[in-house]
């Protein structure tokens, strides 16, 4: 399993951020292996963004490599460039 955290700053105010998210719920939901995502928010830094889990590291690829992605940018209006963190799961506290 891997571990992906995405943060961005946007330029989308909190109620735009909050229509956008639940908007592409289906879509998520629909994603060849992710496990689960969490929809996140930093209150100190303005950050946003979600974190995800994913079966597997090609599931991930794919979706790093797809349209939902690339359309990020425009569609959140990001101030600055996508922060990007994956971590590799090496074990759980429940199965």
């Amino acid at each position: 399993m891997k571990i992906l955290s995405m943060r961005f700053k946007s330029n989308k105010s909190a109620e735009e951020l909050r229509q956008l998210s639940e908007a592409g719920f289906e879509k998520f939901r629909s994603l060849n292996g992710l496990i689960q995502k969490y929809y996140v928010k930093n209150e100190e830094t303005g950050e946003v963004g979600g974190v995800y889990l994913w079966e597997s590291e090609q599931a991930l690829s794919e979706y790093l490599n797809g349209p939902i992605i690339k359309s990020l940018p425009e569609r959140f209006e990001l101030k600055e460039p996508l922060s990007i963190e994956i971590v590799d799961v090496q074990y759980t506290l429940r199965t």
